[in-house]
């Protein structure tokens, strides 16, 4: 199946492809549900949230130099009605100052220069997997080099490992480290390397005015983040494949929206 930006995102790509969202959307330690992402390729259910997927596009259009074309395709960014009718909203407005602290840094766009929203295929774990990368220096130094771009809330943020009971930072709890690592490899068959390309992460917050930062990911970081990957993949691999039926998370806005109702004792409720 070749991709393309018209069915990257396509149900029959994501039935067909893993990818890094679709693999986290089927653990819980990334927020994922398997009941979740099954009712999802089945296309029984679409999750919420459009509008911050729409917001991440606009930052993506800039990046790959189609912001033109993405206003022109998009005018539900517009105010329609009263004194600012014509105007963009105030979420892209702010997107706008996210977009100026980007460019107005010099090593920023060094990072982000080069091949823009790159389709690559390649196998992990016996599956086929798609990636797309956001920036692709594919002959930089001695191995190369990709950029992922990211805005999030603040660079400071913590968030609470169920789990682990630790807590950790944006890049693991978003399970940015795993694509980072799945990108490396996949990059890799594809470009026929010996060794990995070495990964960026170029952040934007949405705090004003904005933070911003540059990650890199050395190959350590790959092996770990390919491990998180290795050992989860046969129960995804499985649940996807119709092997095993799908376990309910109990918490996600699918499992809220299908629930049906039990009587529970007040200490099983859960306090982390």
């Amino acid at each position: 199946m070749k991709l393309s930006k018209d069915n990257y995102f396509s149900l029959e790509s994501n039935r067909y492809y893993m990818s890094v969202s679709q693999f986290k959307g089927f653990l819980e330690a990334y927020g994922g549900c398997e009941a979740r992402s099954m009712a999802e390729l089945s296309g029984e259910y679409e999750r919420p949230g459009k509008a911050a997927f729409d917001e991440g596009h606009y930052i993506h259009a800039w990046n790959e130099g189609a912001l033109a074309d993405y206003k022109a395709e998009h005018p539900e960014i517009y105010s329609s009605q009263g004194p600012t009718k014509g105007q963009l909203k105030a979420n892209y407005k702010h997107l706008n100052k996210m977009i100026e602290a980007l460019e107005t840094d010099d090593l920023v766009m060094k990072v982000l220069a080069g091949d823009k929203e790159v389709f690559m295929t390649g196998e992990l774990f016996g599956l086929p997997w798609k990636i797309m990368i956001d920036s692709h220096q594919p002959v930089i130094e001695d191995t190369g080099a990709f950029a992922d771009l990211k805005a999030l809330k603040s660079l400071e943020d913590k968030f609470w490992n169920r789990e682990q009971r630790v807590y950790e930072n944006a890049i693991d709890h978003y399970g940015y480290n795993v694509q980072v690592a799945v990108y490396a490899e996949v990059e890799k068959q594809n470009m026929n390397r010996k060794d990995w390309a070495i990964p960026h992460m170029v952040i934007v917050t949405k705090q004003d005015p904005p933070d911003k930062e540059i990650i890199y990911f050395d190959y350590d970081a790959i092996e770990s983040g390919l491990q998180i990957v290795r050992n989860n993949i046969d129960r995804v691999k499985a649940v996807k494949s119709g092997q095993v039926p799908p376990e309910r998370c109990g918490r996600c806005d699918y499992c809220r929206q299908t629930k049906k109702a039990v009587i529970r004792h007040y200490c099983e409720l859960a306090i982390y």
